[in-house]
């Protein structure tokens, strides 16, 4: 009997610990911290787990937008990972979660269209991928105005699209729009 005690008192530690390091009973906050973490650090197969842990947490939950961070922060991992076909659809079902609960101009989908843009281009669709950065474009004009400068990163992430596939006319129109922006001139 003192044995089974002994063994287990040394057990404990270990399985407490365990699951410290594994993520059992975190909050969807600290697990998500994690996944932040270790994607920055560039580890994406540990980030990978622990988002895969807040996935489940999320899809238990309540919250559209914990549900939609989740999957988009999946969605980016596996994109590093090269798991492009699964990063497209956990990244669409994020942009109709955040469609679904926030309507389809909300700023947050604006984002969803462009992540879901940058898989596009990864595989190479990349008429797919423009439609994507032009629908993220729209979002942020009718948030924050055609003019204002809030929108420039949305117009340089289509600018370098369009440098990238070697579109020099729509580049160029794109550039013309961000230097008439940051000159205050329109």
């Amino acid at each position: 009997m003192n044995k089974c005690i002994f063994s287990l008192c040394l057990l404990l530690p270990v399985l407490f610990f365990s699951s410290l390091v594994y993520g059992a009973d975190l909050s969807w906050e600290d697990l998500n911290s994690r996944v932040t973490g270790y994607y920055q650090e560039q580890k994406f197969s540990k980030a990978a787990d622990f988002a895969e842990q807040a996935l489940e947490l999320a899809r238990k939950g309540k919250s559209p937008e914990q549900l939609a961070t989740s999957l988009n922060n999946l969605a980016m991992i596996n994109t590093h990972l090269g798991k492009f076909g699964e990063a497209e659809i956990l990244n669409k079902e994020a942009l109709g979660v955040r469609q679904n609960a926030f309507g389809l101009n909300d700023i947050r989908v604006a984002g969803s269209w462009n992540n879901l843009g940058l898989i596009y281009f990864f595989v190479k669709k990349m008429a797919d991928a423009e439609q994507c950065f032009v629908e993220a474009l729209h979002i942020y004009e009718e948030h924050y105005g055609k003019t204002s400068q809030e929108i420039i990163p949305a117009l340089e992430k289509l600018g370098k699209f369009y440098k990238k596939t070697e579109n020099s006319h729509k580049e160029e129109e794109i550039t013309e729009r961000i230097q008439a922006l940051t000159t205050g001139a329109e």
